[in-house]
């Protein structure tokens, strides 16, 4: 039936939140707050007890709450030491909040992110020497944080660029986890049924592991024509083994080639052991990147996808094709879906 729905975006863009609400089919966006505070690259974490409590990161002032929806934002950083937020995850059964920083770091918190404690013990790590950040001045950024959702004490990050880290006792101690996995590490997931499967996209494609990341297998088979993943991996529990992601032909220091950057959309039926290319998910010399991509949690065959050129694209067959919804935006960095 026509009219309002209880869909909500939250947008974050290279200069700003924004919040788009659906009536009729047409998502109307507005600015919601941090514009000139940096890049919003971790999408808005929408609390599991409370959907009008937001917490939202930024890269040049720390992390945020709202308990309005947004309507209003406050400093949650006490105890956070970097201010450069890359990732927060909620966990589903303690509501643990975790966020991952550059410098490459990890914070918890226990009270719903009014305090937070540093996970000291991963900047002791021998293998720190070795993170490094893909632009000057190279600082590593904890681009993503995986979370067991059948154990809160079961942790992964992932390091662009540091391969991942997994922690099995809350965040006390870590590990570094580079048998096999890319150095150049953008997220990671554990599977909903499954959570001794864990998947990682990085630059050189996706990665699996089936001993809950001790050790990784390449898994390009279907998208070896692809070599970078820019955006996220769609993961739903009520579909386990169907995953969705987006893949460029190159890095970003090749977007902007005259014959494009190579998007294309893939999806897997086995958990991530192998891929194909959705062919009619965009125009074959498709411009804009993907940089966010997220399932939304109550309708399974709806996606969006943010793009570099600030626009907003939806599919409602589960990535078989995309239809631009927004445009006009900065570029977009990250994309959360909520519903009133």
């Amino acid at each position: 039936m026509p009219g309002a729905s209880d869909r909500i975006l939250y947008i974050g863009t290279a200069d700003g939140l924004y919040e788009a609400e659906e009536e009729d089919g047409v998502f109307d966006a507005r600015p919601i707050g941090f514009q000139h505070q940096g890049v919003m690259r971790a999408p808005v974490v929408v609390d599991r007890d409370d959907s009008r409590r937001l917490y939202a990161g930024t890269t040049k002032t720390g992390l945020f709450v709202s308990e309005d929806r947004g309507a209003s934002w406050r400093e949650a950083n006490q105890g956070i030491v970097y201010k450069e937020i890359w990732s927060i995850a909620q966990h589903p059964l303690t509501r643990t909040l975790w966020v991952g920083t550059c410098p490459a770091d990890v914070y918890r918190s226990d009270d719903h992110g009014e305090s937070w404690q540093e996970c000291e013990q991963l900047l002791t790590l021998p293998s720190t020497r070795e993170w490094t950040g893909p632009v000057a001045p190279h600082v590593a950024r904890m681009k993503w944080l995986g979370l067991d959702p059948t154990d809160a004490n079961i942790i992964f990050g992932a390091i662009e660029e540091g391969w991942a880290v997994r922690s099995l006792d809350g965040g006390q101690t870590w590990e570094q986890l580079a048998q096999g996995t890319d150095h150049d590490s953008h997220t990671i997931e554990v599977m909903p049924d499954h959570p001794e499967t864990v998947l990682a996209s990085g630059g050189k494609g996706m990665f699996r592991s089936t001993d809950r990341g001790a050790t990784w297998t390449t898994c390009n088979q279907g998208i070896e024509s692809f070599r970078y993943t820019p955006a996220h991996v769609v993961v739903r529990a009520a579909r386990p083994r169907e995953l969705l992601t987006t893949i460029t032909a190159t890095g970003p220091g090749g977007w902007q080639r005259p014959e494009g950057p190579g998007v294309a959309f893939a999806r897997s039926d086995d958990q991530g052991q192998t891929w194909y290319v959705l062919p009619e998910a965009v125009p074959e010399d498709f411009r804009p990147v993907p940089r966010a991509l997220v399932g939304d949690p109550e309708d399974l065959d709806a996606c969006f996808a943010g793009m570099t050129d600030g626009s907003v694209w939806m599919s409602t067959d589960d990535g078989e094709h995309f239809a631009r919804i927004i445009a006009g935006l900065p570029p977009v960095h990250s994309l959360a879906v909520a519903h009133r």
